[in-house]
């Protein structure tokens, strides 16, 4: 967003920062209305994702995929955090101290790790749940029980070991990959992590699920956990990827997409607010709409009819997070 000239622009943080300091005594320039549309997005999107962590936690019952729900959901409470802190204080237009600026960049860092946690754990996903639908029989009876917890454990650690690069040899100094030599690796293995990797087997895995279950007589044809995966697939595909794309643009090219970086600001805070009213509307019925109690409805939207099951016809494992 605009806070780009302290996070990745050209000036280092103290001429950024004396640059601020100049501004904030003459005359305080316009906010774009962008910014304003943001700060109105990242608020919703921040108490409906508590709101459905809270549910998840306390109130509806635990399966593999409310495992990785859960995990999703606070992905997305992190990277709301960050735009909202990071548009605020563009916002507001002055400096609070000189080290400021380093905290602006660490919450970028943040904003970068959330975004890669969505991606690698929507496609986690997609992928358990078409392995559901293709190995039926795997799934309810020789599925680790913890697999979901694992998975997000080791999801959330490539994560952080993939940011961790990024922060360190693209925006560490405030500047747009400011050593050219350093970054240039960093860029090409997000990238294959990100286009050749996770989305390919998100797109494949939820397009073999849909083709699946439409040619399949037997599958239940009421289950809402298909219009769930698919619609949050969806919403990634069209608002979140383009985020990525451009970002790595950014390093490169800063001076020609810096001016778009807004817009893809604005794009993260609706795919990461998105979610959450997915699951509402996907869960409840029309007729009653509005009416239903929350922990009702999102049971329904995340109920899985091929969670294993215990012996002797006993309700459904849990999986611990």
């Amino acid at each position: 967003m605009g806070e780009s000239n302290v996070t990745f622009g050209a000036e280092g943080p103290a001429n950024a920062s004396a640059g601020r300091n100049a501004s904030a005594r003459g005359a305080r320039e316009e906010v774009p209305a962008v910014l304003w549309v943001i700060m109105g997005i990242s608020p919703l999107g921040f108490v409906g994702n508590g709101v459905l962590l809270w549910f998840l936690c306390f109130r509806v019952r635990r399966s593999p995929f409310t495992v990785y729900i859960t995990h999703l959901s606070v992905a997305d409470l992190s990277l709301l955090l960050c735009i909202s802190l990071l548009t605020v204080h563009y916002t507001l237009g002055f400096q609070l101290s000189a080290g400021f600026n380093y905290t602006v960049v660490t919450l970028s860092a943040t904003f970068l790790f959330g975004y890669n946690t969505g991606l690698y754990l929507l496609t986690a996903i997609s992928v358990e749940r078409c392995l559901s639908v293709l190995f039926p029989i795997w799934y309810r009876c020789h599925r680790p029980r913890h697999q979901s917890a694992l998975v997000c454990a080791l999801l959330w650690a490539l994560s952080c070991l993939v940011t961790a690069m990024e922060y360190a040899l693209c925006i560490d100094n405030g500047r747009p990959g400011y050593a050219q030599s350093r970054c240039r690796p960093v860029i090409i293995l997000i990238a294959v992590l990100s286009f050749l990797v996770f989305t390919p087997l998100m797109v494949a895995s939820s397009a073999v699920l849909l083709v699946r279950v439409r040619r399949n007589a037997r599958a239940n044809p009421s289950s809402k956990l298909y219009v769930v995966i698919a619609a949050t697939v969806a919403v990634f595909l069209a608002f979140a990827v383009p985020i990525r794309v451009l970002y790595l643009l950014y390093y490169e090219f800063w001076s020609t997409f810096g001016d778009v970086h807004d817009v893809s600001v604005l794009f993260s805070a609706v795919n990461s607010s998105a979610n959450p009213f997915i699951y509402f509307f996907v869960g409840s019925s029309r007729e009653r709409r509005f009416q239903e109690p929350l922990r009702v409805v999102l049971a329904r939207a995340f109920k899985d009819d091929t969670q294993p099951r215990r012996p002797g016809g006993g309700p459904p494992a849990q999986s611990a997070v």
